[in-house]
């Protein structure tokens, strides 16, 4: 039995009702939509609550998957969808976005210095990778932060394999220039 059809065999047992075979399609791709989440929310928290949240629409619109196609780009447009609408929201309630900056001030850090520079890192990265145009930004989300392969990455965009491949190699340039570029000195 191949990946895709022991895929779609639990697919179908899900849709009828077989919570077993719906947790081992969770198990199995939670991680890539959980690193796909934080790419796009930054925020654990925030990134954990949203997988949670793609997986019960993944259960309400399973009924509506055919059989027989990728399910990896079905997957994350649901997940892309998400995290639209998680961004949207986040700017349009900003009671919400203190209070998550307050929480997040007052959480417990194993060793501050790293994790601040860990936290700089990636913001900086983040921030790197939102300036890029979707044609370039969509393909480095799913390929390395959703854990898409070259394949369903193309089959997600609607773009060949060549193509995905081009748009992945020129994103590295632009995200290299615009991570060597010299930061501005501090001020005393």
């Amino acid at each position: 039995m191949t990946e895709a059809s022991s895929l779609d065999d639990l697919i179908l047992r899900a849709r009828d009702g077989d919570d077993e075979a719906f947790r081992r399609i969770v198990d199995s791709w939670a991680p890539r939509v959980l690193a796909f989440m934080r790419s796009r929310l930054g925020s654990e928290e925030d990134a954990l609550d949203a997988t949670q949240e793609v997986f019960v629409r993944v259960w309400s619109a399973l009924g509506r998957f055919r059989i027989g196609e990728s399910f990896s780009p079905w997957l994350f447009s649901i997940a892309a969808n998400l995290a639209r609408s998680r961004w949207r929201s986040r700017y349009l309630d900003s009671k919400k976005t203190a209070a998550a900056a307050a929480e997040l001030a007052v959480a417990p850090v194993a060793d501050p210095s790293e994790e601040a520079n860990d936290e700089m890192r990636a913001e900086e990265l983040r921030r790197a990778v939102a300036t890029l145009s979707p044609e370039f930004r969509r393909p480095v989300e799913l390929y390395y932060f959703g854990g898409l392969d070259i394949r369903e990455t193309a089959a997600s965009l609607g773009l060949g394999e060549e193509a995905v491949k081009s748009r992945l190699f020129r994103a590295r340039a632009k995200l290299r220039n615009a991570l060597e570029k010299p930061q501005p000195a501090a001020r005393s």
